[in-house]
């Protein structure tokens, strides 16, 4: 007897996307359990990842070279965001090209799982800053498989009027996740290597349940480009008249570039611009960590249902702009622990309602079914672009003698420019 079920009765969960810009949206699971794995694997990567590339990282440098530790942060920030800038926009492609009983984007989940977890393994046992640089690398290019396959299930999976809610539990997952692993690190600056191995553990079993938890229906019998030169060419081309498409990645560009600027720098705002010990800053981040998270679930829980039930994208992303620029103004007017503190809760909530809102619409902006994994892939690399040019931005402003203020006053120009560029868009309410 046949194991195989007809369409639709089998699965209830096979809907009709509202436009013809996607196709037929197929889950084998409820949109529900979906947005408990998206959560899962939200607030497991972005732990790890915050661990790698964040406070810890920083603190490990610090450790390896102290006289030079804000230039190798910076150096070792902008490779790390050309290779994941390059790792996004390949893995989303590979992905829109895989064809397997496990479907497209599985396989480069459980990928990006393990392999993330053996970089996270090497980070923590690197010894010196060359063997810590090509650890840091070699995670960056492999891990980012998850993200970029996870982002693809969206529009593969999600019907477009629940897309603001679950947008919100992804993103609010990642806001969370960060924040948690921003206090925990916090206590950790001075030895920092042992938290590298559980944020292994943390990604490899986020990205397992994921898969457990949602699994998809076979991509064998579904059509693909040709796997000679021109097809793959074709696949990793560039979106030709797509005017909200680029306009959303230029949103998402700037306002993450103007917030990067000073939230990559706190722990030597801290220390170097407020003039704070290392055990002072350690709690001043620990404090903005529980104030953030605080600030962030508001967020979280008020901008993405709202998104949705009053059906506009833009006016909620504006006003976590808005949040955005307050937040850098306040440690500009008052250098103090406590203004970063504030700093913290402010940007939080406009981060919790920027990343709430934010992946619903860059699902809504896309040119092509065909190709959501890659497209995808590029509107997500205006995450990792920032992360390269923000860290140049700021230690070059600062190494030149100018200090920090300048950078906040930069921060806020180009916030504003973001925040105004998300109007820009058309075929988006």
């Amino acid at each position: 007897m046949s194991a195989e079920i007809p369409e639709p009765l089998a699965h209830p969960e096979v809907l009709e996307a509202p436009t013809a810009t996607f196709l037929t949206i197929r889950s084998r699971v409820s949109t529900r359990r979906l947005g408990t794995a998206f959560f899962i694997v939200g607030l497991s990567w972005v732990f790890a990842n915050s661990m790698a590339s964040s406070t810890l990282f920083a603190a490990k440098i610090a450790i390896l070279d102290p006289t030079n530790k804000v230039g190798v942060l910076a150096v070792a920030t902008a490779l790390a965001g050309v290779v994941s800038t390059l790792a996004l926009f390949f893995w989303g492609a590979i992905s829109d090209l895989t064809r397997s009983r496990l479907g497209k984007r599985t396989p480069w989940i459980i990928f990006g799982a393990v392999s993330g977890a053996v970089g996270l393994v090497l980070i923590g046992v690197s010894n010196s800053v060359g063997g810590l640089l090509a650890a840091f690398l070699g995670y960056c290019l492999l891990y980012n498989a998850l993200p970029a396959a996870v982002l693809a299930v969206f529009p593969d999976r999600i019907p477009r009027e629940k897309r603001g809610t679950t947008s919100a539990i992804y993103g609010g997952a990642q806001v969370i996740g960060g924040a948690v692993a921003g206090i925990i690190a916090s206590q950790f600056i001075s030895n920092p290597n042992p938290l590298f191995f559980v944020a292994s553990g943390v990604i490899l079993v986020g990205g397992l349940l994921f898969v457990v938890l949602a699994p998809d229906f076979s991509s064998k019998d579904e059509p693909r480009q040709r796997l000679d030169l021109r097809g793959l060419a074709e696949s990793f081309k560039f979106p030709a008249d797509a005017p909200d498409f680029y306009w959303a990645f230029a949103g998402r560009f700037l306002l993450l570039l103007g917030l990067f600027m000073v939230q990559n720098f706190q722990l030597y705002i801290l220390t170097d611009y407020i003039g704070l010990t290392n055990d002072e800053a350690g709690t001043i981040l620990a404090l903005g960590g529980f104030a953030s998270l605080i600030t962030i679930v508001i967020g979280i829980f008020v901008a993405g249902p709202l998104s949705d039930k009053i059906k506009r994208r833009k006016m909620p992303i504006f006003i976590a702009s808005l949040l955005f620029g307050v937040a850098v103004f306040i440690p500009l007017l008052s250098p103090t622990g406590t203004a970063m503190i504030i700093f913290a809760a402010v940007s939080g909530l406009g981060l919790g309602a920027f990343l709430s809102v934010d992946t619903a619409l860059m699902t809504e902006v896309l040119p092509s079914e065909e190709s959501r994994g890659k497209d995808l892939g590029i509107l997500n690399t205006a995450n990792t672009v920032p992360a390269i040019i923000a860290p140049l931005i700021t230690a070059g402003i600062v190494g030149i003698g100018l200090g920090y203020v300048p950078v906040f006053i930069g921060s806020l120009i180009v916030i504003i420019i973001g925040a105004f560029s998300i109007f820009m868009i058309k075929s988006v309410r």
